[in-house]
């Protein structure tokens, strides 16, 4: 953004210049430097947009643009030596390996007269096979005269109206949606280990089969999710669906994760996504990284912190001056953002709640949020600018003053974003309304079980073995 040019600077007269007016000289060269930085970041900007315009005109004619390379500029801090102190000990895994088998070796040389047994040294080697299980059912068959009529016995239930088993039904899944293999390479791997399976019958598997169940699942995650928290999260992202720009919209907390395919980021989607009806708003506290979609639908809607500091340190200031007045704010920033960290240690003190720091500490912290935000006025245009802003979202940054339990950011959700993102450069979007859906089903099933705690095979395993004796994630929430 260019900033207006001061009058004082269009009207300068340098024969009538004070010099020994030493607060009007540097109101002019301040004036002059902010005015300068507006037109070097316009410049940069120029730049930028100019070599991006020669990419694309590169890319039309079938030529390469410009490599996006780094300089590799060592700095002070990059030339100083890093040491980081071992803060851990590595743990013997013996006990916590899971032996399957146990093999005695004898010894190769032999033992002098006197060599006494003493033991085993015991030594375990981790190893895998990968190898196929196809069972051949044998279904004793009958057939009655007097009724005119077969009797079969009938298929174990966990595989009956399929040719393939739950355990590679629940590896697909995992896969899939965890290790983020696509159906082309998943058909190679089961190929090349002797398993007889089109393309097409895995793409069944993962958007078809049991589909009302884990629809089932996501939607019981997402109520019990929501009836239990004392806070959620929420961000999005941009989705493909039938070659269509949607959203994946995630909604989260500590203990779950749901995910949902949207038209939209627009309110009356979202109101619909937390089951809202018209004019009525959500309850708990909401921290999001301020998308203006979120107020309405609201009451305690919280501010990510993260966000707010990560709009400063995009600030790229031209001039040393600038560069200086920019580094002492940040310090200050950063001080005021540890403050609020220890101020909801001590507010939640599982043991003892300190009443009378945590009140001083919160009027401490109110102060100097005005001091910092509202009462500053720096030599610089752009952070000013900035520091304008932040106040205007002062509210909602300081819910935590309130609502000491939420985080100060929305790091949970910007996480669980990632995935849905990473996703769609793999397998670039979905298909059908059945992909669609196992899209929300599956990631919000993998992360909830990452939560709770509990392995996504097994629980895939226990839902396409139709047994389903794991305790549901829902109840686990």
């Amino acid at each position: 953004m260019i900033v207006p040019i001061d009058e004082a600077l269009l009207t300068v007269d340098p024969d009538k210049i004070d010099l020994d007016d030493k607060i009007a000289t540097k109101a002019l060269f301040v004036s002059a430097l902010n005015t300068l930085e507006s037109f070097a970041q316009e410049i940069i900007r120029l730049r930028e947009e100019n070599q991006n315009l020669k990419n694309e005109i590169a890319y039309l004619k079938g030529e390469k643009g410009k490599p996006q390379i780094k300089p590799s500029v060592p700095t002070e801090e990059s030339k100083a030596p890093k040491v980081k102190p071992k803060t851990w000990k590595k743990r013997s895994k013996k006990d916590r390996v899971k032996v399957d088998r146990t093999v005695e070796v004898p010894m190769e040389d032999p033992m002098p007269a006197d060599a006494k047994f003493l033991g085993f040294r015991r030594v375990i080697i981790q190893d895998m096979k990968i190898q196929t299980d196809n069972v051949e059912y044998l279904l004793p068959r009958y057939y009655s005269p007097s009724q005119k009529k077969y009797y079969d016995a009938k298929l174990p239930k966990e595989v009956r109206g399929s040719e393939f088993g739950p355990h590679l039904k629940a590896w697909i899944a995992v896969l899939y949606f965890a290790c983020r293999v696509t159906e082309n390479k998943i058909h190679q791997f089961l190929n090349e280990i002797g398993i007889s399976i089109s393309e097409g019958q895995i793409s069944n598997i993962i958007t078809k089969e049991k589909h009302q169940e884990l629809t089932s699942e996501k939607e019981s995650i997402f109520a019990a999710g929501m009836r239990k928290a004392s806070y959620v999260q929420t961000d999005d992202t941009s989705a493909r669906h039938k070659g269509k720009n949607l959203n994946m919209h995630v909604v989260c907390n500590s203990h779950f994760t749901c995910y949902s395919i949207l038209n939209s980021k627009k309110r009356d989607d979202i109101r619909t996504m937390f089951g809202l009806k018209d004019g009525e708003k959500l309850k708990i506290p909401l921290i999001t990284d301020g998308a203006k979609q979120y107020i309405d639908i609201v009451i305690i809607h919280a501010l990510c912190w993260i966000h707010e500091i990560r709009h400063y340190i995009k600030i790229t200031p031209y001039f040393g001056y600038h560069k200086k007045i920019l580094e002492a704010f940040m310090e200050e920033l950063y001080g005021f953002y540890n403050l609020l960290l220890q101020f909801k240690f001590i507010a939640n003190d599982a043991e003892e709640i300190d009443t009378t720091r945590v009140a001083t500490l919160k009027a401490e912290i109110l102060s100097k949020f005005d001091e910092l935000f509202f009462h500053k006025h720096t030599d610089y245009v752009d952070l000013n600018r900035r520091l304008a802003l932040t106040w205007e979202n002062r509210d909602s940054l300081l819910k935590v003053l309130d609502y000491p339990f939420i985080p100060l950011h929305n790091n949970e959700s910007e996480i669980a974003a990632r995935e849905p993102v990473i996703k769609r450069k793999i397998s670039y979007g979905t298909r059908s309304e059945l992909g669609k859906a196992a899209w929300e089903n599956m990631l919000s099933i993998k992360d909830t079980c990452r939560k709770t705690g509990v392995s996504f095979y097994k629980y895939m395993l226990d839902i396409y073995s139709n047994s389903f004796n794991l305790p549901r994630l829902a109840a686990l929430i």
